[in-house]
């Protein structure tokens, strides 16, 4: 039963597609388009169509990769398997379903990449050099909150998520230069000098952020982040 019907509309994009189609055994491709449809299903309404020709062109050629006994590795498997769980969790659905349907061997590697895709299919604009700088900065980002901790982070309690949550939306607005600045948040103004170890850790993460971008993150940017820093590091 057809649940979703793909509509290409760029013309480049479209070709591409048919020209896959004509290189690809019948049985990977009909299996390949199961796959992209557990990934749609799993994300409803927030993976743009585009998905659908990048991450098949890429599990086509992980498939010849397997069927040659070729790994190539990921170097950002930590990043997307500790700051995208539920993409990662949908990237091992979709390689044991291959795996399992083609009878091949896709390595825990392509777990990752095909979060990677479903990371970066989720952004207004997909770019996959940006997603990977988000990645790299979460990556940051979570070693200088472990450092200012000093103990382990809870990675499963809901702070965590809560973290995880806010950290995107930080290095979203970022990245488009969106960032807070006019809100008045002056009641919350307190928390800085009532909390410094959590103050001292966002702005060791404002100073990361200035350095790196040459970006300066706004006061009101600062509170956001101590409040959040008081959670994960209590």
């Amino acid at each position: 039963m057809v649940q979703k019907v793909f509509v290409l509309q760029e013309a480049g994009e479209a070709e591409r597609y048919m020209q896959l189609l004509r290189d690809v055994p019948a049985e990977s491709a009909e299996a390949i388009e199961e796959a992209l449809q557990l990934a749609y299903e799993q994300f409803p309404g927030r993976l743009n169509d585009q998905l659908f020709v990048t991450l098949f062109d890429h599990l086509v050629y992980a498939i010849e990769r397997s069927q040659k006994h070729i790994v190539l590795p990921n170097r950002l498997l930590w990043e997307v398997r500790r700051f995208y769980p539920r993409e990662y969790a949908a990237g091992q659905q979709i390689r044991d379903f291959l795996n399992r349907r083609l009878q091949v061997e896709l390595p825990e590697e392509e777990a990752g990449n095909i979060a990677f895709h479903l990371v970066n299919a989720q952004t207004e604009n997909p770019d996959m050099e940006r997603t990977m700088l988000t990645l790299r900065m979460l990556k940051d980002i979570y070693s200088i909150v472990q450092l200012s901790s000093g103990q382990k982070i809870d990675e499963n309690s809901l702070h965590y998520a809560r973290f995880l949550t806010h950290m995107q939306y930080f290095i979203e607005r970022v990245l488009d230069h969106k960032m807070l600045g006019s809100e008045d948040i002056s009641v919350l103004e307190p928390v800085l000098d009532q909390n410094p170890r959590a103050y001292a850790c966002a702005r060791r993460i404002a100073d990361y952020v200035q350095k790196n971008l040459g970006v300066e993150v706004p006061r009101e940017e600062l509170i956001y982040l101590t409040v959040h820093m008081i959670r994960i590091l209590t």
